[in-house]
């Protein structure tokens, strides 16, 4: 449970990191620091600022987290409606020497008939399928984009423009019927010659100022995009497109680059290659049947297919590279990574190198194991340090130094 766990988190080209990052650490953070930044100088201004940013994260999580998969498995409906299988790649539409739809056709049509029809029906509605496919790909991109960059925005941006007229109309029927020590109604016209009215205490005074990794970063640059265009001010769009082409790098490029560099560290430091899945690691029956474990030099697919039991095979599985059918078969629909399956067998093949090397193979595995473990935890913390606490105070730091003011540009 805790190793799948752990496996999850670890994994930079899923969803789940960005879900920890996210909704546990980074938006939690935002909203506070939020509220203490513009609070320095308006707590009225803060309410309103902590407020938008629990809408805007939490919304945007919500979208991007749970209605892109709804969204698919919507689109995944209709194409089934068509009598086809959205399961299966377009990327198999391109024709290699080990995969491809005519070359699974003739491949499996013995040993896993049923998929096989599937793609028959996919090759007789070839274009079809890809306008249906890019349909799917653009109402999945598409709609979360228009929903998180511009609806999202524009009813958060309506909320707060009401709730500050009314406060400003509370405001001035206050000024216009406080009472004096006599009991008397003072009008305008006691102020005539006199300055303007003004609030110049905090928490009042700016209130007569009113004015959703490939397809991830598909969404995240369309987000960008809305964000910017829905901006109240020139201040406002300057700090979100600071704000979000920083997110995009912290999401997107820091965590690989960090899991690289611990990665490179644990194996200068300890000797022990852990650029394999902690479910990898963890497995006993490796180490019990190291002197047994065959790892293809080439024709690595070419190998899973014919030795579909091999340990090479199951292990394959078990990282997610390749998928089976229920009679074991590897399912045909699915296209193969076959640069990934190729980085897989040569860590594989370094780890269990070391294994045999070692007088204490069992130790060797745990300790890289435990490594390994460290590392996508130690990942997790400095991306959401960096997201969560680095990156608000530039954000800050350059709307200070934008606008001279520690309040929301878009608000004051």
């Amino acid at each position: 449970m805790i190793t799948n766990i752990i496996s999850a988190i670890g994994n930079n080209n899923s969803v789940y990191p960005l879900l920890i990052r996210d909704c546990g650490i980074e938006n939690v953070a935002k909203v506070v620091l939020t509220y203490k930044q513009n609070a320095k100088e308006s707590k009225v201004i803060a309410r309103h600022a902590a407020r938008e940013r629990i809408v805007d994260e939490y919304g945007t999580s919500a979208v991007w987290l749970g209605g892109i998969p709804l969204i698919s498995k919507i689109s995944d409906y209709f194409i089934k409606k068509t009598g086809l299988s959205p399961d299966i790649n377009v990327k198999l539409f391109k024709e290699t020497k080990e995969q491809g739809l005519e070359y699974n056709i003739k491949k499996f049509k013995n040993s896993a008939p049923e998929a096989v029809k599937k793609l028959n029906k996919i090759k007789q509605n070839k274009e079809f399928y890809k306008k249906m496919a890019g349909a799917k790909f653009l109402a999945t991109t598409a709609i979360p984009i228009l929903l998180m960059g511009y609806v999202l925005p524009k009813l958060n941006f309506s909320y707060t423009k009401k709730a500050r007229d009314k406060e400003t109309a509370e405001l001035n029927s206050k000024k216009n019927t406080k009472k004096t020590p006599n009991n008397i109604f003072k009008s305008f016209e006691n102020f005539k010659g006199k300055k303007p009215y003004s609030v110049s205490f905090k928490g009042i005074e700016a209130l007569a100022d009113m004015t959703s990794l490939q397809k991830m970063m598909i969404l995240d640059g369309g987000l960008t995009v809305g964000r910017v265009g829905t901006g109240r001010t020139k201040a406002e769009k300057a700090e979100l497109f600071f704000k979000m082409a920083g997110m995009c790098y912290l999401n997107y490029v820091a965590p690989k680059s960090i899991e690289k560099g611990l990665n490179k560290l644990t194996k200068k430091l300890f000797n022990i290659n852990v650029d394999l899945d902690p479910k990898i690691l963890a497995d006993k029956n490796v180490i019990e049947n190291i002197n047994k474990l065959e790892i293809p030099k080439k024709d690595l697919l070419a190998y899973i297919d014919k030795k579909p039991k091999s340990m090479f095979s199951e292990l394959a599985e078990k990282s997610g590279i390749i998928s089976r059918l229920e009679n074991g078969i590897r399912n045909p629909e699915k296209f193969v990574d076959l640069k990934k399956l190729e980085s897989f067998g040569e860590n594989l093949s370094q780890y269990v190198k070391s294994l045999k090397t070692s007088d204490a193979p069992l130790k060797l595995a745990k300790k890289a194991y435990m490594a390994k473990s460290f590392n996508i935890l130690t990942n997790i913390a400095i991306s959401s340090f960096l997201l969560a606490g680095v990156l608000p105070k530039v954000q800050f730091m350059f709307r200070k130094l934008i606008t001279g003011s520690n309040l929301e540009p878009g608000i004051k």
